[in-house]
């Protein structure tokens, strides 16, 4: 048995400066606005083994406050302080020494980046702003799942739900003919997962495939709500050992039409795949082209705060490469196991 116990306190500020000059009255507007957050947490797990049964229960329990305002207010815009409770369990239990099922359960917390959270804006056009949002909260996501796994394939089946997840919208004022496109949280998410992992060698080729289906329903009152249908993700990594020690690898990855209660996205397929080759023992030469099909386009249409929005993501990341590797000397086998400490890592923006 194992029982580990631990503490966590975080604190940050953060600061964003807005200055506007009107250039036909040439007045000045400059806001401030400061944002702090404090966590304070503690948590508690045991762990170890009961016959054939591995074990680890455990919770979390969090404390944050947050404080937003404007400097030129006697009083805080946002005034947050609340306690949250977060669980977990996982149970493993072996059927023989090639088989296994594993149940898990898990309640965890996503928090916003700090610069999501400030009142910047950016100017578009005169009738469209990109906006933050520094009254976004954090998503809460509780989920189950089962796992059986025959050496090293699986299959998983999960649930959750979440509430608060965070989605683009649109917002339109009609007095002064501006559009606002900014993060908010919807009221609440649910899904049902099937993952299947399948990795096989055979002679030359080695492979590692996932495929996952997926039902996935977002919901938001301010939202036109659409038909939830299942889509399905696939991934395959393919390495082929050829003679004279050169190695091709193939790896592709695509989705299926996305139908998720208030937004419909188009289906992707993206390949890469690189070459290399090894010669006189010590270099190494490898030729990578990612995106092949320049296919990462991404549509997406919703109905919105009475907006109806039809967007086209472009994004332009194909890549040819050429690297050249040399190896002084062996490098003898290590092993580094690294269990991260720093929560607030992403949040850093």
């Amino acid at each position: 048995m194992k029982l580990e116990a631990g503490g966590l306190y975080s604190s940050a500020n953060s600061k964003s400066d807005f200055d506007i000059l009107y250039y036909e009255t040439n007045v000045k507007e400059i806001s401030h606005y400061d944002f702090s957050e404090q966590n304070l947490a503690g948590y508690s797990q045991l762990s170890g083994k009961i016959k054939k049964v591995d074990f680890s229960v455990g919770f979390r329990v969090e404390n944050t406050n947050v404080d937003g305002k404007f400097r030129s207010d006697l009083t805080p815009l946002v005034d947050k302080n609340y306690t949250k409770f977060f669980p977990k369990a996982q149970f493993t239990f072996a059927i023989d020494s090639t088989r296994n099922i594993s149940l898990n359960y898990a309640k965890t917390i996503s928090r916003p980046n700090y610069s999501s959270l400030s009142q910047g804006a950016t100017y578009i056009n005169p009738y469209f702003l990109y906006a933050r949002n520094i009254f976004l909260d954090p998503t809460i996501t509780d989920e189950i799942a089962a796992t059986f796994q025959y050496h090293d394939k699986s299959v998983r089946l999960s649930y959750y739900q979440t509430k608060d997840p965070v989605y683009n919208t649109f917002s339109f004022d009609d007095q002064n003919n501006i559009m606002t496109f900014k993060d908010i949280n919807f009221d609440k998410s649910s899904g049902f997962t099937t993952e299947f992992v399948l990795p096989f060698t055979y002679k030359f080729w080695t492979t590692t495939n996932s495929l996952i289906f997926i039902l996935e329903k977002i919901e938001d009152h301010s939202a036109v709500f659409m038909s939830s249908k299942p889509y399905a993700y696939f991934s395959s990594n393919n390495e082929f050992k050829l003679p004279k020690e050169y190695f091709f690898n193939l790896n592709f990855w695509g989705l299926t039409k996305q139908y998720t209660g208030v937004f419909v996205t188009n289906p992707r397929f993206v390949v890469d795949m690189t070459v290399s080759k090894k010669f006189l023992k010590k270099w190494n030469c490898t030729l990578s082209w990612n995106n092949i099909f320049k296919n990462n386009i991404q549509t997406e249409k919703f109905t919105i705060n009475k907006v109806n929005s039809k967007a086209r993501y472009v994004v332009d990341n194909q890549e040819v490469s050429i690297s050249i590797k040399y190896s002084f000397g062996k490098v003898k086998g290590t092993e580094f196991k690294e269990k991260s400490i720093d929560e607030n890592e992403s949040r850093v923006r």
